[in-house]
């Protein structure tokens, strides 16, 4: 996305940086879990392929998601229906490539 859109991503440092440290956070997931999400996408070098959009994939593989309530994980609560925030641009990048099993 970032590459085939340099005129935004590269030439305005803030946006660069803001999507720069949003592509820097991790959901810690099971191996297991983490098997299933990269199945969800395919890219063999000459096709790249989207099964469900980065914002769905927790729910669509019925992952809970938690965050932690302060500065514990002990008051940890659910994430509002699995789905995480994902960047209006990045979901309309993707359109392009969704498939429709």
């Amino acid at each position: 996305m970032i590459m085939d859109n340099p005129e935004t991503y590269l030439e305005d440092y803030e946006t660069f940086e803001w999507l720069f440290w949003l592509a820097c956070s991790t959901i810690t997931v099971t191996k297991d879990e983490n098997k299933r999400l990269s199945l969800l996408t395919d890219n063999d070098g000459t096709d790249y392929k989207v099964y469900v959009p980065t914002n769905m994939k927790y729910k669509h593989l019925d992952i809970k998601l938690y965050k932690k309530s302060g500065s514990r994980w002990k008051d940890a609560i659910r994430y509002y229906d699995n789905e995480i925030p994902a960047p209006k641009d990045l979901l309309e990048y993707e359109r392009k490539f969704l498939v429709n099993e």
